[in-house]
């Protein structure tokens, strides 16, 4: 990559919205690493530790809600000189069979069950309990994020750096 020098704000805010570099940068796993790790922790504390399970094993780190791998920056774009990432828990549900009621506790097998956690969507579950409560564990990992960003931050200097540039 050539070295290009910039004499100020505005004219790095046009170089970097000219070509793909600022998707080039969120491409960076360091970046999405970050991220995910602190939402697992948000899903242990928010989402796991509100009640231990008796009718279903939850599947944890292994597949389920704080598994990292189903944590993803799925969309990243620059608008009036703003960076807009959308990072998602993309974990499907299962359904949880219940023996005693002859069906699943929830009606989202295959489905996207992020925003039914996180809001406590009723109409999602069979039967209502501790489960069924909203759980805001993507809220608390946007204010865990806010308070102690330096890990975020050192992450997108990284990924710059990777790219060429001299960042301080």
């Amino acid at each position: 990559m050539a070295k290009v020098q910039v004499k100020d704000l505005n004219q790095l805010k046009r170089y970097l919205e000219r070509g793909d570099i600022i998707n080039t940068v969120f491409k960076d796993k360091g970046i999405e690493s970050v991220l995910a790790k602190e939402m697992s922790k948000a899903v242990q504390d928010v989402v796991y530790r509100r009640y231990i399970p008796v009718e279903y094993l939850r599947r944890g780190n292994d597949g389920g809600l704080s598994d990292v791998r189903n944590m993803k920056i799925t969309k990243v774009e620059v608008d009036g000189g703003k960076v807009r990432v959308l990072f998602e828990n993309l974990t499907l549900g299962q359904g949880h069979f219940s023996p005693i009621y002859e069906h699943d506790y929830d009606s989202l097998r295959g489905q996207f069950i992020t925003d039914t956690i996180e809001d406590g969507i009723d109409e999602n579950w069979y039967r209502s309990g501790k489960w069924s409560e909203a759980r805001p564990f993507v809220q608390t990992t946007i204010e865990r994020i806010q308070a102690n960003p330096l890990p975020l931050i050192n992450a997108i200097k990284s990924a710059y750096k990777k790219l060429g540039f001299e960042v301080r």
